[in-house]
């Protein structure tokens, strides 16, 4: 499920349990009216409308710090995609293939994180792992007879397992980070302290109308915690432009 389809079934509870507790309180005028009973389910419904604020903004909190985490995983990985391109340069001639394999193995990459994207791709650029082993094999064909060379060569393989390790970490931040079990439960908690407002509010449209606007609201943040979840999916995602500006560089 989606950041919007979560929100939007947020919403559709939480309304809908508002309406519940409107509608019952017109069924059951002398429950709501005896103080005591009243008094005791609304310090309930607040413990439980405490909990439920608490889980959110910390759930918001963490899967933000996931995000912002992501996005500089993708700037990181882009600058050492860069920092290698820029070593085999120095190497001259002989680094020329390996550079050609080093820009089908971004290409790939960057298909890989965003699939919306519009790179150039090879008839055989179909597996990032495989275009990296490719280009270990590159550089280990590139003569280091000299020794600034080979002072260079040792360089650029130590930049190559940085690269590795980058996009490994990529794919670990792919992907749901958000139990929908965390969601349900919220979203139940939610609809227990919306009933209980319902239930308890004036019958008018006017407080309706608010209580539609809070439910909106928290709407919204569901939405925003489901979609920092997964950084490369969704409405809200991780940028790309520090990927297609090293593809950009590379492709001097």
């Amino acid at each position: 499920m989606n950041g919007l389809s979560s929100g939007l079934v947020t919403f559709t509870c939480l309304f809908g349990a508002t309406l519940i507790g409107v509608s019952a309180s017109t069924r059951l005028p002398l429950l709501v009216a005896r103080g005591a009973t009243n008094a005791a389910v609304q310090r309930a419904v607040w413990i439980i409308a405490i909990m439920a604020g608490i889980l959110l903004a910390a759930m918001t909190v963490y899967l933000k710090t996931h995000f912002d985490t992501a996005s500089r995983d993708v700037r990181a990985f882009s600058f050492q995609i860069v920092d290698l391109d820029n070593a085999l340069r120095r190497v001259g001639p002989p680094g020329d293939a390996a550079r050609a394999l080093l820009f089908r193995y971004a290409a790939r990459t960057m298909k890989d994180v965003w699939p919306d994207s519009i790179v150039r791709l090879g008839p055989d650029d179909s597996h990032a792992t495989r275009i990296y082993a490719d280009l270990e094999v590159g550089i280990a064909r590139i003569p280091n007879t000299e020794g600034t060379v080979r002072d260079q060569i040792s360089h650029i393989r130590q930049l190559l397992v940085d690269v590795g390790r980058a996009r490994w970490t990529l794919d670990e931040r792919a992907g749901r980070s958000l139990s929908p079990w965390v969601v349900s439960l919220l979203v139940l908690w939610l609809m227990v302290t919306f009933g209980s407002l319902g239930l308890s509010s004036q019958r008018s449209r006017l407080a309706i109308a608010g209580l539609a606007i809070c439910a909106a609201a928290l709407s919204s943040a569901v939405f925003l915690a489901v979609e920092y979840a997964d950084p490369f999916e969704g409405v809200i995602i991780v940028s790309s432009e520090p990927m297609r500006n090293a593809l950009f560089s590379l492709s001097d």
